[in-house]
């Protein structure tokens, strides 16, 4: 793939931490609870609908008690992640901010959590063409079943050069980072044929208004 390809790059930062609705939570498969552990006042999570309002349970060896499930984000709080790697392995840690006080609530293998979005939200082309998720998480789909010599982007049609236009869209407005690297064979019985690349920043697909997005611009030309 050295020549006969069109790029978008936006040489942005890679973000270290980004903030997170309560929407997004929930995509996650996640509650928000405040109550305590081991008699301490805190913020803390379990899976959608496993714990209720009023139980006390024990987990890892502590003790839980679940005041109330939070309906959003408290006012005074951010809910805030990032993505680290550790021997090789990328993890997803969440938090809770209220103030001066920090609340863990999970360190869990990030493309875990991406799946299990994925699958809930029917983003097809985010599971079917997902190569590798670290700081940032590629993208290959090959939609090219007769191999020929790329096109310059001044033959590609309407339909092509729209994608393009929302890659640049999604780069600037909503990831402020990306690589998208593109080759175009024309069409054969009205199929396109197609090579892609897209690197994106992961925490920013945990961001389920931004997944839909990308799963769109994924499936633009199928």
């Amino acid at each position: 793939m050295l020549e006969g390809y069109y790029i978008i790059e936006n040489p942005g930062v890679v973000p270290a931490e980004r903030r997170f609705r309560m929407k997004d939570l929930k995509a996650w498969g996640y509650d928000l609870h405040l109550g305590t552990i081991e008699g301490e006042r805190a913020y803390f999570i379990s899976k959608t609908g496993e714990r209720h309002e009023g139980e006390t349970y024990i987990f890892k060896g502590k003790e839980y008690h679940v005041s109330r499930t939070q309906k959003e984000i408290p006012e005074n709080a951010r809910l805030l992640a990032r993505i680290i790697i550790e021997r090789g392995n990328p993890y997803l840690e969440v938090w809770l901010e209220e103030e001066d006080v920090k609340f863990p609530l999970t360190k869990e293998d990030p493309r875990i959590i991406l799946k299990r979005i994925w699958e809930k939200e029917k983003l097809n082309q985010l599971l079917k063409h997902v190569r590798a998720v670290g700081l940032t998480t590629d993208f290959y789909k090959d939609n090219v079943f007769t191999q020929g010599i790329p096109l310059p982007y001044e033959e590609y049609p309407p339909k092509v050069r729209r994608v393009l236009r929302e890659v640049k869209d999604i780069h600037r407005d909503l990831t402020g980072f990306g690589r998208f690297v593109f080759q175009y064979f024309g069409e054969v019985d009205k199929m396109h044929n197609y090579r892609l690349y897209w690197t994106l920043p992961t925490l920013h697909l945990f961001d389920i208004d931004i997944a839909n997005e990308v799963d769109k611009v994924l499936g633009m030309l199928d």
